[in-house]
């Protein structure tokens, strides 16, 4: 396979409602792809009467079914879910000194609940979860809705958990309740069920009907001039990545009431909180004649090791080579320069490229001269095993990870201010 084939390919899998650009005239059309994804019949996520479905987004993979991001499964948990396992919704993304809890509620016996959702699974949900208690037992909010002589209850929801959670657990002197979920193609739609994780007890089923349409686009601002320009050069299935991460950064932003910055350059844009936190740029690559898509990621040291003084991972400008919309290799770019040449082995194996000289010493060291890692050792390293190979979890991923960020300069700048007092 030439190195052109990692961004485009003869079939398009990774796509969706969308807007779609074309020339100069910037001209939209809605691109639907409803073999790949799938909407409940509600066009939005607003309760409309007693016991009806918030209509969350799904994406197939042959038999295997997931929440196209993980907002999506926090608006099914709260709309649908909450009702039916007898909690009340307080508050979604609250903000506390140890970060953003996905949900607050109330039990039914006035108890606070901390609920922490993961679209996949994940291995630091019981040490973040317990963050959050950590935080929330000192600020009580909602304390004219809470009794705080009731234990707070501890919710933690993924599609699965590692083997080793059952230690952690016998050794911790907190409570939790885990649960996992599934969901399932059915000839109606999809089957949405929920379950105690360590006795498999069944605890909720609901239903989920497929709409006979796509749920609308978020309200995007008019793109710049940049981001035609890189249309033009790109493939179809080009296309659909490049407006696909577009409007999945803004529809994050969105949901969060925070604003994103474009900054085009020729056939590059780079979207960013502020200049000193950028999230994604995409680009055209004349080295490959290609789509060039970049992320800002967690990653860690050479040895192994990260930040410990935060509770987020270091940050890296990685750059993502995709064939179907799955991400098949990722590479650490050394100081964010997209000029310096990182290769994989088969770009290196067909000759497309010569191995660079800092690469001629083996080992995993090469990853961090320039070697392009396969995903699943990146996935690996950053204990995120079970996370999706598909682009859309990579742009979620570096959302998720600027939103921790902001959340840790925002603790930070009220810390200083409070100092000053």
């Amino acid at each position: 396979m030439s190195s052109r084939n990692w961004a485009t390919s003869s079939s398009c899998r990774y796509s969706s409602g969308a807007e779609y650009f074309s020339g100069i005239g910037l001209a939209t059309n809605l691109i639907n792809q409803t073999d790949k994804i799938f909407t409940s019949r509600s066009s939005n996520y607003e309760m409309t009467n007693q016991g009806s479905i918030a209509s969350p987004r799904f994406r197939v993979y042959g038999e295997s079914v997931e929440f196209e991001t993980e907002r999506h499964l926090e608006w099914f948990f709260w709309y649908t879910v909450l009702p039916k396992i007898g909690l009340k919704p307080l508050k979604s993304q609250y903000t506390c000194r140890e970060g953003i809890c996905d949900i607050l509620a109330k039990g039914n016996q006035n108890q606070l609940v901390i609920i922490e959702l993961k679209n996949v699974e994940d291995s630091h949900v019981i040490e973040q979860i317990t963050a959050y208690f950590d935080a929330l037992i000192e600020e009580k909010p909602f304390s004219e809705q809470i009794d705080y002589t009731k234990p707070i209850d501890l919710y933690t929801v993924c599609p699965t958990y590692r083997n080793r959670t059952v230690t952690t657990l016998k050794h911790h002197k907190l409570k939790f309740t885990l649960l996992s979920y599934a969901v399932k193609s059915s000839n109606q739609g999809f089957i949405f069920t929920l379950y105690e994780w360590l006795t498999k007890t069944e605890i909720a089923k609901i239903d989920i009907p497929i709409a006979a349409e796509i749920a609308p686009t978020p309200n995007l601002p008019d793109p710049p001039k940049a981001f035609v320009n890189l249309l033009g050069s790109c493939s179809e299935c080009e296309k659909i990545w490049a407006i696909e991460i577009r409007g999945q950064i803004y529809q994050f932003a969105q949901s969060l009431n925070y604003r994103i910055y474009e900054k085009p350059d020729s056939k590059w844009v780079r979207f960013e909180r502020n200049k000193q936190n950028p999230i994604a740029e995409i680009g055209w690559e004349n080295k490959r004649e290609s789509l060039a898509v970049y992320l800002w990621l967690p990653f860690v040291t050479i040895n192994g090791q990260w930040n410990t003084r935060d509770s987020y991972k270091r940050t890296a400008m990685m750059r993502l080579w995709i064939v179907d919309g799955i991400v098949q290799y990722i590479a650490y770019i050394e100081n964010q320069r997209k000029s310096w040449l990182v290769v994989t082995d088969e770009e290196i194996q067909t000759g497309k490229f010569t191995k660079p000289v800092k690469l001629q010493k083996k080992g995993r060291s090469a990853y961090w001269k320039g070697l392009a890692m396969p995903t699943d050792v990146y996935l690996d390293l950053m204990g995120f095993t079970a996370h999706s190979h598909s682009l859309n979890s990579f742009v979620e991923l570096a959302l998720e990870h600027s939103l921790q960020r902001l959340t840790k300069s925002r603790q930070k700048n009220i810390i200083k201010a409070e100092s000053n007092f």
